[in-house]
């Protein structure tokens, strides 16, 4: 046994403020016996050394071959190292903590709270940085470029960590400061309330009372914890700021409410007009659970809109169930209309929409006609004049341009939508889907050879002077592009000529001041 067991029992006597008196009554043995251990005349046997070990935690061969202070110091700096771990985990699980109990307004007002700071300290960091930069460069600015730009580099990487560093402790301690301890402090309080009550009452029936007088900030299930309440400070700027941006999305709010009433009310008519397609039967269910279905979201979005504005709370269970509910009747409503619609029948044409009319106009030598319908059809007849028959809607009447103009020209006008509907609405009943083609068909034109020679041939020299006018229009619109190019480049030539210019200038006046 070497001398490291006497120097370690000094000073583990002396780390714990003891006499050798004092060590000797702990050990059961006398004074002069922890002197002679001390000196390295005697030592201990197995048993007492056994009993130090345990009485002051230390191992047998710490004890006996190396230095104790290194090995303590190596334990605290363990211990110290293991305890900044469980710090931070212990902060992560407070704030997961704390952010499940607070009320949603709380929730914003924290994390607006941190963003403000968040901008404060990276203007704060920005400013500082650029006046930083700006002394650094002054004093190394007549160092070479390349040892210029490296320490320009290096000054930029270390003042970039210190300033994220920085920053994230100092929003750490704040969020510590006015969250956490806070939100600590509350836990302590109402446990110890809770505690102290719960001796004073005897049944279930007064704990609830409690419960209800007590004004706690934790609560169970929907009452969250409010933090801060009115007996502790905010920030009244960040308290403003963050009032004003609630009512600036209250107002948006309030606006897509009034855009959910407006759609409410066409859905409670677009109810009412769907009984019209009560025959078709799957089809109209559909209709109906779908249409029930996008009121009752509706609803239920105008409540939590109208809430929101208003500081109302919520039915949160009620509004989540009509929520779901009314999706599952939209799908089986929207599956019902698919369902029904495979029974429907597609016509492309109906003929029974369909009538075939006629009129005649007196033929003219320049009449132009066909223009908007390439497609005509010329028939000879002994007709001298032109008998024009065409096939349109039932329910559309024929125009035509004025008889005194060269260019004669007819449309379909249907100006009696409420038949279209009715025809519509009918065949749907009926389980029909027909095209409507509100448009000019078969259009036929009877008269004699003649007649149809010169149609042609009015109509193929018009539509080549309308050609050439739009090639001629073209070519001019290509040339006028082409000139604006050429404009906005002489007008970005000016610029640079005047920004150069200006450079010159300056470059004058600094010379002649230098001269001077």
């Amino acid at each position: 046994m070497n001398n490291k067991f006497s120097e370690n029992l000094k000073k583990i006597r002396k780390d714990n403020n003891l006499s050798q008196e004092q060590l000797a009554d702990e050990l059961g043995v006398s004074r002069q016996a922890i002197s002679k251990w001390e000196s390295a005349v005697a030592y201990p046997e197995m048993d007492k050394i056994i009993t130090l070990c345990e009485k002051f935690n230390l191992n047998i061969d710490d004890l006996l071959h190396k230095d104790i202070r290194e090995v303590k110091g190596e334990e605290e700096s363990k211990k110290n190292i293991n305890k900044y771990i469980e710090d931070f985990l212990n902060f992560i699980t407070n704030t997961i903590n704390l952010f499940c109990n607070m009320s949603f307004k709380s929730k914003c007002k924290c994390l607006f709270e941190q963003l403000i700071i968040g901008i404060i300290l990276i203007i704060i960091c920005l400013i500082v940085g650029s006046v930083g930069e700006s002394l650094l460069y002054s004093t190394i600015d007549i160092m070479p470029d390349k040892i210029f730009a490296i320490l320009r580099l290096i000054f930029n990487f270390v003042y970039i960590l210190f300033a994220i560093t920085s920053s994230v402790v100092i929003m750490v301690h704040i969020f510590k400061t006015r969250y956490l301890d806070y939100y600590d402090k509350i836990k302590k309080d109402c446990s110890n309330e809770s505690k102290e009550e719960a001796l004073l009452l005897e049944d279930v029936e007064k704990e609830e009372k409690l419960e209800k007088k007590n004004k706690i900030y934790f609560k169970k299930n929907e009452d969250k914890i409010i933090i801060r309440d009115p007996n502790h400070s905010e920030y009244k700027f960040i308290n403003g700021l963050f009032k004003g941006i609630v009512g600036f999305i209250k107002f948006f709010v309030l606006c897509f409410s009034i855009i959910l009433f407006a759609s409410l009310i066409s859905l409670f008519c677009l109810f009412v007009v769907s009984f019209l397609a009560v025959k078709t039967g799957l089809v109209f269910i559909g209709l109906l659970l779908a249409i029930i279905s996008s009121a009752i979201i509706n609803i239920v979005l105008i409540l939590l809109s109208l809430n929101f504005v208003f500081n109302r709370k919520n039915d949160k269970k009620k509004m989540i169930w009509s929520f779901i509910i009314s999706l599952v009747m939209f799908g089986v409503g929207i599956g019902l209309v698919i369902v029904g619609a495979l029974n429907f029948e597609y016509i492309e044409n109906d003929k029974s929409r369909l009538k075939t009319d006629y009129m005649e106009i007196d033929m003219k030598d320049n009449l132009i006609f066909g223009y908007h319908y390439p497609e005509v059809k010329y028939i000879e007849s002994n007709n001298d004049n032109i008998k024009i028959e065409y096939t349109l809607n039932k329910y559309c009447e024929i125009n035509h341009s004025d008889l005194s103009d060269n260019v004669f020209h007819m449309w379909a006008s249907c100006e009696n939508p409420i038949k279209l509907i009715k025809g519509v609405i009918n065949n749907f009943n009926n389980k029909k889907i027909v095209s409507i083609n509100n448009q000019l068909q078969d259009v036929k034109v009877y008269t004699t050879k003649e007649n149809i020679d010169k149609l042609k041939k009015n109509y193929k020299d018009y539509t080549d002077i309308e050609v050439q006018h739009q090639s001629t229009i073209n070519y001019y619109e290509k040339e006028i592009n082409e000139l604006q190019k050429k404009v906005d480049n002489y007008i970005q030539k000016e610029w640079e000529y005047k920004e150069e210019i200006n450079d010159l200038k300056n470059q004058l006046s600094m010379y002649e001041n230098n001269n001077e």
